[in-house]
């Protein structure tokens, strides 16, 4: 089994909803000025939630909840659902440059880039005998292969590290929290395998089970079209500076990963 770790995103919090619309106002400034800081490189906290490398074999889950869940451990339900309780979840980025985020891989998982429609975006609770959380599974359509064997057409589940239009604030998900059904961008998500799994409360969860790829984090692994323009992590990328569409966009990853 191949020795990989994906880096942990999903344990973290936005702040309030003033604050969350002057950081989105600030992500559509800050594209034009192409201005750049780097963060810091953090210790994961002793409660964040990492994604790490089975060592162990799984023992058939007890099947409840929506998804068929047969590898991962007994106990754990995952579910669709309409209500999300309120919730924060907060921690920083590891600071990635800008070739780094558009190398073809992220901790030796392949990263696929791709132009794409959003066909439907759900939210799901996530329950470790007890230990709940929520995320939303969104179902990409592939319109444009960048990097990567998808193909025009296929629909990919892609996980993403926030739930949609809830209570719960999750930092660094200023881009993926802009999704919507017909939502079109380019998404840059890390494709799943065996490896790829999510531990808590001693039981772990294959994500593979769930969705077929994720983002690592809702900040700096997509540009998206929404009403209030394009929208993406100037501060991730500098040398996009002034870019408006989507095409301009394309243009400057190939250019950068040819």
């Amino acid at each position: 089994m191949k020795n990989k770790q994906i880096i942990d995103s999903w344990n973290k919090v936005n702040p309030d909803s003033t604050a969350d619309e002057r950081m989105l106002v600030a992500i559509l400034a800050r594209k034009h000025s192409g201005r750049t800081e780097k963060k810091k490189w953090l210790a994961p906290i002793a409660s964040s939630l990492v994604l790490l490398i089975a060592i162990t074999i799984p023992f058939l889950n007890n099947g409840s909840g929506d998804f068929d869940l047969k590898l991962s451990d007994s106990g754990i339900k995952v579910n669709y659902t309409d209500k999300v309780l309120p919730e924060n979840q907060s921690s920083e980025l590891v600071y990635l440059t800008e070739q780094e985020l558009l190398s073809g891989s992220i901790d030796q998982y392949e990263v696929v880039v791709f132009e794409g429609t959003v066909k439907a975006v759900d939210n799901i609770k996530l329950d470790f005998g007890g230990t709940e959380f929520y995320r939303a599974i969104a179902k990409i359509e592939v319109t444009g292969a960048i990097r990567g064997d998808l193909a025009v057409g296929y629909v990919l589940s892609v996980l993403l590290p926030n739930p949609i239009d809830s209570n719960v604030e999750v930092s660094d998900t200023l881009v993926t929290s802009q999704m919507s059904v017909g939502t079109k961008g380019i998404f840059m998500p890390m494709l799943y395998d065996s490896t790829s799994i999510y531990s808590t409360n001693e039981k772990t969860l294959y994500l593979t089970e769930i969705a077929e790829a994720g983002f690592s984090d809702g900040q700096r692994w997509a540009f998206l079209e929404t009403p209030n323009g394009l929208i993406y992590d100037s501060e991730a990328y500098p040398s996009f500076s002034g870019v408006e569409s989507l095409e301009e966009v394309k243009n400057i990853i190939l250019s950068k990963i040819q």
